[in-house]
C-alpha cells in the first residue's frame, strides 16, 4: 500500500504554463496595489502541512514582488482543527487548512471524498489519490466548500497515514479486529468498524491515552505523528499500518470573501502555487512517514503490516456495508461517488 514514486496531483500539470501567463501580465500592472491577507493553520510546529504553509506564503511574496502580503498564524496560534471552520465560514481568517475529519461532520459529501464516508474501501494509497485528484470530485468538493463554508478550495494538502495500536498484540489479520473495543471518532468510522466485527466506542482524542491504559479500549487508529508526539505506543505496543485508511489530505481553502478580492491573474497564481505545494506535500509526507515508521519500530513490541490477501479480504468485507451506509448519507450523489472511486481502482 505504499506510495508511489513520484505520483503528483493533476491539478499540477499546468503549472508551468499558468505561471508563464502570470508573468507576462505582470509588467502590465496587474498588481499594482498591495494585498493584504491572514492565513491560519492548526498543525503542529514543524509538521508537514506548518513546512507548506510557509512554502506557499514565501512563494506568493516571491511571485508577487512583495505586492501580496499573506501574515501567516502557524501551529493553532489563531485557531485550533474545531474554531477554524467557523472562522473560515464567517470571513474572520482568509485562508486556513481545514482538517478533512472536522469538514466531513458538516457535509456527507465532504466525508465521502476526505476518505471517512468510505473508509476501509480505498484499495491502496494511490486508489485514494486518483479518486481525489479527478477533476469532477473537485469540482463536487469546491461545491459543498461553497455552500457549507462559505470559501474555495485551493488545494487537498497530504498530512500523512495512520496506525492501528492495540494493547495485548498486533493486528494482522481481518479476524483480529473481532469483539474489539476500538475508539472510534463519528458515525461512518463507527460502521466500518462494526463491519469488521470490532465493537466502536466513542472517545475524543484526549481520553485516548487513559482509556488504553485503563483498558477501557483495546486499540485505536490515530495519525502516525500522533502515536509519536503523544507516545500512544507505551500504551498501546502493537502496532498495525492501519489498512483501512489512506494517505489524509487536509483541505486549503479560501474565503469567498478573500477570494473576490483577487484579481483573476492573483486567483491563477493562487490555484497554480498551491497546486505545486500539493505535489511537494505528497513527496514531503511519505519522507516524513519514513522517519516516524523508523522512530516508532524502535518503540514499539511489533509493527506489521496486512498482506495483500487481508487487505483485499478487508475491501471485500467492508465496501457492501459502506455502500449500504452511504446511501442514506449521499443520496442524490450516492452512485456519482461510488462510481467515480469505482474508477480510479
Amino acid at each position: 500500500m505504499g506510495l508511489a514514486k513520484g505520483f503528483l496531483p493533476r491539478t499540477g500539470l499546468l503549472g508551468a504554463a499558468v505561471f508563464l501567463l502570470i508573468g507576462l501580465t505582470w509588467g502590465s500592472g496587474a498588481w499594482a496595489a498591495d494585498l493584504k491577507l491572514t492565513f491560519a493553520s492548526t498543525t503542529p510546529p514543524k509538521s508537514n502541512l506548518e513546512l507548506a504553509s510557509a512554502r506557499f506564503v514565501k512563494a506568493i511574496t516571491d511571485k508577487t514582488g512583495g505586492k501580496v502580503k499573506i501574515t501567516h498564524y502557524g501551529a493553532g496560534k489563531l485557531y485550533n482543527a474545531k474554531t477554524i471552520n467557523s472562522a473560515i465560514s464567517k470571513g474572520q481568517v482568509d485562508m486556513g487548512i481545514l482538517h478533512v475529519a472536522l469538514v466531513g461532520r458538516r457535509s456527507s459529501v465532504l466525508e465521502f471524498i476526505g476518505s471517512f464516508g468510505a473508509q476501509g474501501c480505498w484499495q491502496s494509497y494511490d486508489h485514494y489519490f486518483r479518486f481525489l485528484d479527478t477533476p469532477k470530485v473537485r469540482e463536487l468538493a469546491s461545491r459543498e466548500f461553497e455552500k457549507y463554508f462559505k470559501s474555495r478550495i485551493l488545494g487537498a494538502w497530504a498530512f500523512g497515514t495512520a496506525l492501528a495500536g492495540r494493547r495485548e498484540s498486533p493486528i494482522k489479520k481481518v479476524s483480529d479486529y473481532q469483539g474489539l473495543k476500538m475508539r472510534t471518532s463519528g458515525t461512518a468510522q463507527a460502521t466500518m468498524y462494526k463491519a469488521l466485527g470490532a465493537v466502536p466506542v466513542d472517545l475524543s482524542a484526549k481520553e485516548i491515552y487513559t482509556a488504553l491504559q485503563r483498558g477501557t479500549i483495546d486499540g485505536v487508529t490515530s495519525g502516525m505523528s500522533r502515536w509519536r508526539r503523544s507516545k500512544l505506543y507505551e500504551v498501546a505496543p502493537y502496532l498495525t499500518v492501519d489498512p483501512t485508511l489512506p494517505y489524509l489530505s487536509m483541505w486549503f481553502v479560501i474565503s469567498q470573501k478573500a477570494w473576490k478580492r483577487l484579481s483573476p491573474d492573483q486567483q491563477k497564481l493562487f490555484m497554480q502555487t498551491a497546486a505545486e505545494v500539493e505535489a511537494w506535500t505528497r513527496k514531503n509526507a511519505a519522507k516524513e512517514r519514513a522517519q516516524d515508521l523508523a522512530f516508532l519500530k524502535g518503540k514499539a513490541k511489533a509493527l506489521v503490516e496486512f498482506s495483500a490477501d487481508e487487505r483485499k479480504k478487508l475491501v471485500e468485507t467492508v465496501v457492501p456495508v459502506m455502500k449500504e451506509y452511504s446511501k442514506g448519507q449521499l443520496k442524490d450523489k450516492y452512485q456519482e461517488l461510488w462510481d467515480l472511486l469505482d474508477q480510479a481502482k
